[in-house]
């Protein structure tokens, strides 16, 4: 083999300097990386989250349009797991018929004419350990008028989560919308 030929061939091989410097990029990108895809699946999963306020929202409407008021439990519902904020709760479980890796438990309260679901998730040392609520508030207009918004309590924590669709007022708020 021609010593031309030989330098080639070696020239090929990385340097014990270079695998290093490669594994260290590497590493520093794949850090920087990994909160921000926990976080995306995260908020993934709370749009699946809105998506299922929307279902119940849909079951709430029609019954209030084929009974003229709003129901003290989720319409088409299997018995409830318990009471919580004087309403029915429901596990996700129960509800749905397979458990969620994220969704909890869903709670229908009466907040005198009006009406709370509100969606929970898991506390996740990912989220600071934070509670995911989702909260569909459905306020009684009129005897013919209903009106709905999203919202998380203005929880510092849950916000950086949630759509700003979402993100605005208090559950307890039925005045400013």
């Amino acid at each position: 083999m021609s010593p031309a030929i030989a330098r080639i061939k070696s020239s090929r091989a990385f340097t014990l300097i270079e695998v290093l410097s490669t594994v260290a990029i590497m590493g520093v990108l794949i850090s920087i990386a990994v909160p921000y895809m926990q976080n995306y699946t995260v908020r993934a999963q709370v749009v699946e989250g809105i998506l299922i306020l929307a279902e119940l929202r849909q079951r709430v409407e029609t019954d209030f349009r084929d009974r003229g008021e709003l129901p003290l439990e989720l319409p088409n519902a299997p018995a409830a797991d318990g009471e919580v904020h004087g309403g029915p709760w429901y596990s996700y479980e129960t509800l749905y018929g397979e458990p969620d890796d994220m969704w909890e438990q869903i709670e229908f309260q009466p907040k005198g004419p009006h009406r709370v679901i509100a969606l929970r998730a898991y506390r996740l040392p990912q989220w600071d350990n934070s509670d995911i609520g989702l909260h569909l508030q459905i306020k009684l207009v009129d005897e013919q008028t209903l009106a709905f918004r999203c919202t998380v309590n203005e929880d510092q924590s849950r916000i950086q989560f949630i759509p700003s669709s979402c993100q605005e007022g208090a559950v307890n708020d039925w005045l400013s919308w």
